[in-house]
């Protein structure tokens, strides 16, 4: 495996799991603030703070694992020109 790609792949699933957990926390949040009151339960069979945690989910663990790659690869660049070239 290639030195370079190692850095993007550990940041994309550290991104990963943290974009899950945060996106599931704010679609919480604003499921339970804006969707508590919708009865949704007969058309969907979830919640509308259930659905909106899944979607949080989904999208922030989609989004993170990007900036995560980025972000690791950025700073995998910066460590890699030090004071000594």
């Amino acid at each position: 495996m290639n030195r370079k790609r190692v850095p993007r792949i550990i940041g994309g699933f550290i991104g990963f799991v943290v974009g899950g957990i945060g996106g599931a926390f704010f679609g919480l949040v604003v499921g339970g603030t804006f969707l508590g009151g919708l009865d949704i339960y007969e058309s969907t069979g979830l919640e509308g703070y259930e659905l909106a945690a899944y979607v949080g989910a989904i999208a922030g663990a989609i989004v993170m694992t990007i900036v995560g790659a980025k972000f690791a690869q950025r700073v995998a660049d910066k460590k890699g020109q030090g004071n000594f070239k």
